[in-house]
């Protein structure tokens, strides 16, 4: 636990995507807001590929701060969940009705490796489980 939290914000001409990293679960905890597009996609992905560095077997997205996504970060969803192995798993927390459409109507949410929790304290549950396993 001890790390430090890392934040950034990607601006460009079109969307903007901020996150900033938090540990007070225990696994990496991404906060997203903005956009989460094309163009953002690419540049979180960097943020994501710090954090798997570490093995960590779960890592959290918040999404209650996130306004758009597009296939862009659909894509980097998918390709994500892929790095995970069992019992490891992405999950998302707090996503708005309309992108949580979209992980369904793609087949994300059927995927073995992915939690999609309602809210943090359900994110810690799936945690507190994970843990007495």
């Amino acid at each position: 636990m001890g790390r430090y939290q890392r934040s950034s914000q990607v601006t460009s001409t079109g969307p903007q995507l901020s996150w900033e990293v938090s540990y007070r679960l225990g696994p990496p905890l991404i906060y997203l807001q903005g956009e989460f597009d094309h163009d953002t996609a690419s540049l979180l992905r960097g943020a994501i590929d710090l954090e798997l560095k570490e093995n960590s077997p779960v890592l959290l997205l918040d999404f209650t701060s996130l306004t758009y996504m597009d296939s862009g970060g659909l894509a980097l969803m998918f390709e994500t969940v892929q790095r995970f192995s069992d019992p490891g798993w992405l999950g998302v927390v707090a996503a708005n009705a309309n992108v949580s459409r979209l992980m369904e109507m793609t087949g994300l949410l059927d995927h073995p490796r992915f939690r999609l929790l309602p809210d943090l304290k359900a994110a810690q549950s799936a945690l507190s489980a994970r843990e007495e396993k």
